[in-house]
């Protein structure tokens, strides 16, 4: 589990989780350390925490489930918009960001070929 990584990236220390969880610090320390097992109720809760999945707090990847606390609220605002796109629209989303990505790499390649003149 990663929640000591977690836990320092929001700056807090154990005994706020610990009180969060309503256990003691030195339980919670032992499950930060990953010498006690962990029961789905306080997994649930430590994910609610640090607004990750639990898949997230266990380091088990799904490559093809997205995890949204990764994402900025710009983010997921065009993924909820492209959900409800018909077939045709999502072509022509694809073809946009085809061309944004391509044009920003042309740009990249000129700006550094005038670089070297």
């Amino acid at each position: 589990m990663k929640l000591k990584e977690l836990r320092e990236n929001k700056n807090i220390n154990q005994t706020t989780i610990a009180d969060f969880l309503n256990i003691s610090q030195e339980k919670y320390s032992r499950i930060e350390n990953e010498k006690s097992k962990v029961d789905l109720n306080t997994l649930i809760k430590l994910a609610d925490f640090f607004h990750v999945t639990i898949d997230n707090l266990v380091d088990h990847n799904v490559p093809y489930l997205l995890d949204k606390s990764l994402l900025s609220e710009k983010q997921n605002k065009l993924i909820e918009r492209i959900i409800n796109l018909n077939n045709l629209q999502c072509e022509k989303v694809e073809a946009y960001i085809i061309g944004l990505t391509s044009a920003e790499e042309q740009k990249e390649r000129i700006i550094t070929k005038f670089k070297g003149v």
